[in-house]
């Protein structure tokens, strides 16, 4: 059995590659579920009516939206609605701003905007949210409007500043993902984030990843994200390196189908178990790409242009580059000027295809263009790659 981290037998991290399997944790999340509540007719009650009426026509939800929203709030008067809706819209929120945050959260509208709303967008405001971050966190996550200042919001970010550094990265990560302000999920932050820290990631990387990939911390079990964890350090990945965390987050990422069928496209291709490993250990995000990308990755590079496995995998981030907007046009340029004799026949054609762009064109094309003006032609893709094998 190919690489598994075996769910129904004891995990054990001795084994790599018959026990090494990816856990896709898949948690539904309770505060984004829709309200379940049906009804079969429309409500009768003037109460009931007036405020579906309400959600649809000022709010901006959809009759059906509207409809499940009515079973958790109920206007008798469309007053401080209006009041909500001015405060909100004084601030910068647009009708489908305000649509998407009453429908996670139907009781905002019944909220006093100087009492409950004001306060809440003041602290964000001082805190150092601007105000298209605080309508795109409001919309996000409207039950922050509706916590306490001292009980929740204040503490909540502190927390975070605890684990992050400082107050802007907070705000980055927040900005990144909300979830990250919900309960639940900060209940995962502090096991997952400790099972790095057990295997030796350094504070800084932790924090780095946490601004990036918050979701990675949040939505995986921390039963689930501990195994994945002594799976990476046994496979020979050092927790020092920044590419532990990127493999820990891969596999959190990746459910096993997902993994199984990547895994066998490069089998397709000749790559043996553990030239996929070790292709992994080098650059993780190599199983992360869609399985159309790697095939049409493995074509070009092992059928079209002959390159031998061992020479791809010294440059696998190549597989990440567009074929279309970056390989293909380079190899036709760097063809051209190796037919031309302007360039060694045994040159390094990895190093030059991972080079940033103005890099490139200054090396290979500008440079050349008086003499060989076709390599315009060929870097906008006006001439076709020839297969190159002697690399």
């Amino acid at each position: 059995m190919m690489l598994r981290l075996v769910c129904k037998k004891p995990f054990q991290v001795s084994s790599v590659k018959t026990n090494l399997c990816f856990v896709f944790f898949f948690h539904g999340n309770p505060f984004l579920k829709s309200i379940t509540h049906s009804s079969e007719s429309t409500p009768t009650d003037p109460k009931s009516s007036l405020t579906v009426s309400y959600l649809t026509t000022s709010c901006g939800l959809s009759p059906e939206s509207a409809l499940k929203a009515s079973k958790w709030v109920t206007l008798k008067t469309p007053k401080n609605a209006d009041l909500v809706l001015d405060f909100l819209r004084s601030h910068g929120f647009d009708q489908t701003h305000i649509a998407k945050a009453i429908t996670g959260q139907p009781r905002l509208i019944t909220l006093r905007p100087e009492r409950n709303l004001k306060p809440k967008v003041d602290f964000l405001t001082r805190y150092g949210f601007s105000d298209s971050q605080i309508i795109k966190l409001v919309s996000r996550e409207p039950t922050i409007i509706t916590r306490s200042i001292d009980k929740h919001i204040a503490p909540t970010l502190e927390f975070l500043r605890g684990l992050i550094g400082t107050q802007s990265d907070v705000i980055a990560a927040v900005d990144h993902s909300t979830l990250l302000l919900r309960p639940f999920y900060q209940e995962r932050l502090v096991p997952n984030i400790s099972a790095l820290r057990e295997h030796g990631v350094p504070v800084s990387q932790v924090s780095k990843f946490i601004i990036k990939y918050p979701n990675m911390f949040c939505m995986t079990a921390s039963t689930r994200f501990r195994e994945v964890v002594a799976v990476v350090h046994g496979m020979g990945i050092h927790p020092s390196q920044y590419i532990f965390i990127e493999a820990v987050r891969a596999m959190v990422c990746l459910s096993i189908s997902n993994w199984d069928g990547k895994f066998e496209v490069y089998k397709s291709f000749g790559w043996s178990e553990d030239e996929i490993l070790s292709l992994f250990r080098g650059f993780p995000l190599c199983m992360m790409f869609s399985e159309k990308k790697i095939k049409r990755g493995m074509e070009y590079f092992i059928k079209d242009l002959g390159w031998e496995k061992s020479y791809l995998s010294k440059y696998p981030v190549l597989l990440g580059f567009s074929l279309e907007k970056t390989v293909i046009p380079r190899c036709s340029v760097l063809q051209v000027l190796s037919s031309e004799g302007l360039i060694k026949k045994d040159m390094n054609w990895g190093t030059a295809l991972k080079m940033d762009k103005k890099q490139f064109l200054e090396r290979f094309v500008t440079k050349y263009k008086n003499e060989v003006p076709e390599l315009t032609r060929a870097y906008h893709g006006m001439t076709e790659s020839k297969g190159i094998v002697d690399v």
